[in-house]
Order: C-alpha cells, then structure tokens, then sequence
C-alpha cells in the first residue's frame, strides 16, 4: 500500500474519531441481549442495516433459519429461537475480484446479560479518562464499530478496491451460540480471509481455546433430621465434587503440555460458574432439599475433539461419583448446557496473518504479539467449517458480560485505521 494512501487513512479517522466513539455509544443503547434461546438484537439490527444501506452495501438482511441448509448442518446447535433474529451483511463488491482477494469482517451484535450492580447503567455509555463504558462496549460493539468506520474511510476516501469487502453483524454468539455465524457461511457469504473483533487486548491471534459448559445434577434423599429414615444431602455430594474438580484442575494444567500458540499464557481453566441447593424458607433451616446442582465451564486447546473432551471430564466425574461415598449415594446427571466451542487455528505463517501483523506494525509503529486468544469464540466456523483463514484482532478492555464493561478508546481508533488498511493490502487497490 501506498504511503499516501496510508496517511490519507489515518488523517481521516483521526478526523473522524469522535464519530467512531458515537457509532460505538448508539450500539451499545440497543440492549441487544442474547437470552438464549431467545435474543434481542431485531432493533440494534435494523440500525446496522440502516448504516450499511447509507455506506452504498449489497445488505442481506435475514433470519438464520431462512438458510436452509442450518438446520441439516451436524454443527447446528439445536433449541435456539431466532424469531425477529436478523443477521445483517454488507458488501462492497471489489472492481476486479481476480485481481484481489476478498475480505470479511465479522462481528456479532449481542450482549450477555451480565451482573446487576456497578457505578453506571449497563446501556447508557460514558466516557471517563480513556475509557468507554457501556454494556458491549468491549464485546464487541466497538470492534463492529470500528470494522463500519473503516467501510466508511475507504469510501469517502474513494479508494477502489479490486477484492469484495463485507461486513457482517450476527445474532447468538453469546451463550454457546454460533448459529447466526454458521447460517452467514451457508448463505454464501464467504471470503479468502477473515478479522473477528472479539477483545483480545490488540493481539494477533492465528488461534483460540474452546470449551463447554455444563451441568452436573445431585439428587439426593430429603427430609428432616427427626422425621426422616434415611436423608442423603446432595449438598454434601456437590461439595466433594467441588473439591476434587479443583484438585483436577491442577493436576491436568500440571501435565498437559501448553499449545505453541499459549506457551507464555498457559493453562487451561476449569471454572465453577454456579452452584445451588435448596430454598430456604423461615421455620425450615433444617430441612435437607432433595436436590443440588454444579455449573462449570471446561477450557481446551486448539486441537481437542469434542469426543476426546467428553471422555476427559465426563469419565473423570463418572470416576468420583463411584468412588467419593457422597457422591454415590446420589442419582447424578451430567447435561451439556451449550454446544461444545471447538478451539481451532491456522498456521503462524499463514500468508493472511503476516498481513494483518505487517500492517499492524506499520501502522502503530510496532510489531504486534502473536499469540492465541484466551477464550472460546464462533471462529471455529470459519477455520474448520467453511475453510475461511480466520485473524482475532480486537481492542483492550475489562469486565466483559459484568457491570461497568469498558474498552479503550484509542484502540477503536487504531483497529479502524488497521482495519481499512488491511482491505486495502488484502484486496488490493485498483489503479
């Protein structure tokens, strides 16, 4: 890319950086909340839609169960609602795509509904020091923003690129989803390469863990100390197992070698989400309730199979629960509460990714870190599904699915100048 062109690109978002922040601050006001099965997202849509339509996009506005391959696709995850659920995507169609290559980015619209609490009102967003606050702010509202600026740069600019750009935003990432992704990929809407602005704290990321949430369930024998034969508490049940998943935990981050791409970050985490037992009413303290249940989320690597996870912690639940007395005294049941997230990567030295980080470094000056992102996401869908070279690249932030979620402003900033930069390079600039 040129030099003038690339300092066109950054004098105009700089000039144009406050709209950045307000794109980003009308978004986050759509309480586009994923409530799966069901969501919010139709209004946050319909405005995305509206600003696509006004940067001159192809729009493809549509519902995931429109395609009607989803529900056949064995990586379908079945159960969710997407009535009033619209995907949209934008493209600009390139001036001579066998001259360039196609390019995609991909965002998703919904939000989790987080904690209650916090200093401000998860919808209304303010801005403090260098900071954004808002629900979404990080995840990943300001990456859908940031990925519309550069659409906008490119266009008032007039610069012509020979390769498709589209922009998409999606509905049910959150909460296990990936189905508004996976219905985009059956559409048609496909590129030679991908950027997903998931927060991963400005890193080039080739790669992703994954994982699965679920759900263990103890139930017990109930009644009261002095009016009961036989009272087995599925409390205390829940509490070994508690206990021994801790010790596991250790124990499996202590042998599993670390994958190439979290070698300085590794480790795979296992965390107790949730646990619950009973309701306690006045006048009944001492009643034993009949049932208790454990929510956990289980990390992997790039690599791992859904069988081969299964077989890892189910076999090793089913070996505490005939082992541990109060375990075994109960029924137990083990149910997957989302689909399983497989990590996925593409090489290092994977031509896209050496031009996302070439021009990451020219244009803050910088080489970027390369290293996998530290959490599940929906790229699996493109890796490993519709064969799409997928990059993570998005901003620093905190409190994700909380209260009082932020992100950094200049980074918005510098993901929109990366961003219209990389269309450039990748898809090439027609003369």
């Amino acid at each position: 890319m040129q030099n003038t062109l690339a300092s066109a690109i950054d004098s105009w978002v700089a000039d144009h950086t406050n709209e950045i922040l307000q794109l980003t601050e009308t978004l986050i006001r759509f309480p586009s909340v994923n409530r799966a099965p069901y969501g919010d997202e139709a209004e946050a849509q319909i405005f995305v839609a509206e600003t696509m339509r006004a940067l001159n996009l192809d729009v493809d506005t549509f519902v995931p169960t429109d395609v009607p391959a989803l529900a056949a696709h064995p990586a379908y995850w079945q159960g969710r609602d997407y009535t009033n659920r619209p995907n949209v995507v934008g493209t600009r169609q390139g001036v001579s795509p066998s001259a360039g290559k196609s390019l995609l980015f991909s965002s998703h619209v919904d939000v989790v509904a987080g904690n209650s609490g916090g200093r401000f009102d998860p919808f209304m967003p303010v801005r403090e020091d260098e900071k954004l606050y808002g629900r979404g702010s990080n995840d990943m509202k300001g990456g859908l923003a940031a990925t519309l600026m550069a659409v906008r740069c490119l266009r008032e600019l007039g610069v012509r690129l020979n390769g498709n750009l589209i922009v998409e935003s999606v509905v049910d990432e959150e909460n296990g989803g990936s189905n508004g992704t996976l219905a985009a990929r059956l559409r048609g809407h496909n590129a030679d390469g991908c950027i997903v602005p998931e927060p991963n704290a400005m890193i080039v990321s080739p790669g992703h863990k994954g994982g699965r949430i679920w759900e263990i369930r103890l139930k017990g024998s109930p009644g009261i100390a002095f009016g009961s034969d036989h009272i087995v508490s599925p409390i205390y049940g829940m509490a070994r197992l508690a206990v021994a998943l801790e010790e596991w935990e250790a124990i499996r981050n202590r042998v599993t070698p670390p994958h190439p791409l979290f070698a300085e970050t590794p480790g795979l985490p296992l965390l107790i989400t949730k646990i619950k037992a009973g309701e306690f009413e006045p006048g009944a303290g001492d009643a034993v309730p009949e049932r208790a249940m454990m929510e956990l989320w289980a990390e992997e690597y790039p690599g791992t199979t859904e069988q081969e996870h299964y077989a890892r912690l189910i076999g090793f639940l089913e070996q505490v629960a005939r082992e541990t007395p109060a375990v075994a005294q109960c029924e137990i049941e083990i149910v997957p509460i989302t689909r399983f997230l497989p990590g996925s990567e593409i090489p290092r030295d994977h031509r896209f990714v050496q031009t996302v980080g070439t021009v990451f470094s020219q244009t803050l000056g910088a080489p970027p870190i390369v290293r996998g992102a530290p959490f599940a996401c929906d790229v699996f869908v493109f890796n490993q599904i519709a064969n799409i070279p997928c990059v993570i690249l998005g901003p620093r932030g905190g409190n994700a699915h909380s209260y009082d979620e932020w992100v950094m402003i200049e980074d918005l900033v510098a993901l929109t100048k990366i961003f219209a930069r990389t269309a450039c390079e990748w898809c090439g600039v027609a003369a």
